[in-house]
Order: C-alpha cells, then sequence, then structure tokens
C-alpha cells in the first residue's frame, strides 16, 4: 500500500475514514515523529479548517480516487485476518515500520525464495529487490545477514522491514528516488 495511504489508515485507528488532530497527535507520539508532521497534514489535508481531515479530503488532495482506496484497504484488512497474528513462526522481526499486511506479503515472498534452495545470497537479495521494485514501485534495498550487523539509513516511512529467518537477517528499506 502507499505510504501515505498507509500512514492514514495506521492514523484511523477506529476506522471511520476521519482523522482528528487528536488521531494525529496520538499519531506522532506513538511512532516518535516530528511534531511538524502535525502542522504539515493539516495544511495539506485540511483544506476548510474543520480540525478534521476525511478519507475524501485526503483522496482529492493526492488526486486518488477514493473507491481504489477503500479497495486497497479491505485488502489489507482480509489478509490481517486471514491470517491470525499475522506472520509467519519462523519470523522474526527485529523492527519495522511497514503495514503488517506489507509485512507479510514481503515476508511471504522471502520465504518462498528462500524455499527454492537458492545458496547464492546475492541472487536471493536480488530477486527479492526485483520483487519488491515491481511490487511497490523503485528504490528498494536488501541487505541479507549472517551475524552482527550495525545500520543507519533514510527511509521513506512505513517503509522498512528488518527480520530474521532461519540463520539469516533480512535488511529492507525504501528510499526516495
Amino acid at each position: 500500500m502507499d505510504p501515505f495511504i498507509n500512514a492514514f489508515f495506521q492514523i484511523d485507528t477506529d476506522e471511520d475514514e476521519v482523522i482528528t488532530m487528536r488521531d494525529l497527535e496520538d499519531y506522532v507520539k506513538r511512532n516518535d515523529l516530528d511534531k511538524s508532521m502535525i502542522t504539515r497534514w493539516k495544511s495539506l489535508f485540511d483544506k476548510n479548517h474543520s480540525g478534521t481531515i476525511t478519507l475524501n479530503e485526503f483522496c482529492d488532495t493526492l488526486g486518488l480516487r477514493l473507491a481504489d482506496v477503500r479497495v486497497k484497504r479491505n485488502e489489507s484488512i482480509t489478509v490481517q485476518r486471514k491470517q491470525p497474528g499475522g506472520l509467519r513462526s519462523e519470523i522474526k522481526v527485529i523492527v519495522a515500520t511497514m503495514s503488517l499486511a506489507d509485512q507479510i506479503d514481503v515476508s511471504e515472498e522471502v520465504y518462498r525464495l528462500v524455499g527454492d534452495e537458492t545458496s547464492d545470497r546475492k541472487l536471493l537479495a536480488d530477486k527479492i529487490k526485483t520483487y519488491l521494485d515491481k511490487r511497490y514501485g523503485r528504490m528498494w534495498h536488501v541487505i541479507i545477514s549472517k551475524g552482527s550487523s550495525w545500520c543507519s539509513f533514510t527511509h521513506i516511512p512505513e517503509t522498512s522491514f528488518f527480520f530474521q529467518l532461519k540463520e539469516y537477517v533480512y535488511l529492507i528499506w525504501r528510499t526516495p528516488a
């Protein structure tokens, strides 16, 4: 799901398609984000200064079709509800800002590719990156590590997913073009 759309639905926790300023403040606090996000979202999406951002206003501003966004949301909810607990028990999440639906999608693809018995980790990283670029758009980064690793990186919000599967750690994130 598009990071902006994903953020909207993560902020709209009661699923009423309306974000209040309180919802926005709670989201910023919960995710330890810069408070300027509140001002930016208000100026971008609350054109009539009502103190709320409706899904309709949000879609109008971004040039999205409301019906398409609702379909994506429903698909995301369906995926989350189909898989109790979400991820396979073999997947150990280290840190993630990516939506659960996208974590499930990405980890299932990695699981499938690992099952192909590819011992060449470079080829595996290339296959994962190709999948991500096709499915979610370009500019994905994939590191497969065994043992210790440290990193510092910049990424598009809601697009990082670091997890362990078997003896390998997968570091996946997307950067702006």
